[in-house]
């Protein structure tokens, strides 16, 4: 790890104006790790909501969906939801349209990733860094349950099931790193242990297509397996995957640990376009980020 010490001429205000002192400099190269919260926008989160697409990004409508192929689709499928219906036969439930899940949305979703820095003094620098995450947005669909009962309450009953999407993400961020505030709170003899920083620059967005399937409560059925290639099923959906460019804006409080360490507390805002299949949705993508980082 490459640093180099360098001597700059600073004036000691607590001492009486024009007297000068020395002061350290450091500049070279610094390692972190990044630790934190990510919050997706949702826009491209319906891709997971049970209509499924073809291999030319093209959204399957109903009676092709992968949904309603996993609930209906074949004696098979109609078996299997009659099982998770309680042992109903055909006819004694039913699934449309109107059963189809609502809007999904990303859960925040655990953050790590690896920064890397080069000082060219203690206040300015530039750096890359490295972080992935893996968003998960979960929704409901229903079935209705149409057998009659002598317990009116059971009779038209919506049942509801879970459908959930998965993705992994990669962002790479090269930017700027500037500290605020350290001659001001020199000359007033305050600390210089918390002081404000920004960040600036441009960011690269990786995604890939993970896993989409609904949970019948008996069953676990993975939706992918009705990917559509020429009319024909096969028994794996390529996992698509997409890049996206973009650009961030970050701030936080920098907290020295001794002359090795400091943590970085902040807030990144991103503009990121993300790219899956025939998704192509730009919008702001937010981070919560803990950092540590050695020299």
């Amino acid at each position: 790890m490459a640093a180099t010490w360098t001597h700059a001429q600073v004036y000691n205000y607590m001492d009486g104006e024009g007297e000068e002192e020395e002061s350290d400099e450091i500049s070279g190269i610094y390692l972190g790790l990044n630790l934190g919260a990510y919050f997706a926008n949702s826009n491209t989160a319906a891709i997971y909501n049970g209509y499924g697409y073809q291999r030319d990004g093209t959204i399957n409508e109903f009676s092709n969906s992968w949904l309603n192929l996993a609930i209906q689709g074949n004696p098979e499928a109609e078996r299997r939801t009659g099982h998770a219906m309680g042992g109903l036969s055909d006819g004694e439930w039913t699934f449309d349209e109107s059963d189809m899940p609502g809007s999904m949305i990303y859960s925040p979703a655990f953050m790590w990733g690896f920064h890397m820095r080069y000082m060219l003094n203690q206040d300015f620098g530039v750096y890359a860094e490295f972080n992935g995450n893996k968003p998960v947005t979960v929704s409901e669909f229903t079935i209705r349950r149409n057998s009659p009962s002598s317990d009116p309450t059971q009779s038209n009953r919506l049942e509801r099931f879970q459908i959930r999407g998965e993705e992994q993400r990669l962002s790479i961020h090269l930017g700027l790193h500037r500290v605020l505030m350290r001659n001001k709170f020199e000359k007033e003899g305050k600390s210089t242990s918390l002081l404000p920083y920004f960040e600036l620059g441009g960011n690269v967005t990786f995604v890939k297509f993970e896993e989409n399937f609904i949970n019948l409560g008996t069953e676990v059925v993975d939706l992918t397996v009705f990917y559509n290639r020429a009319n024909q099923y096969i028994d794996e959906a390529n996992l698509l995957t997409g890049t996206g460019f973009g650009g961030f804006a970050s701030v936080g409080g920098q907290i020295a640990l001794g002359e090795k360490f400091t943590i970085n507390i902040g807030y990144i805002a991103n503009v990121a376009q993300i790219n899956l299949g025939g998704f192509s949705e730009t919008g702001f993508q937010h981070m919560a980020v803990f950092r540590i980082v050695y020299m």
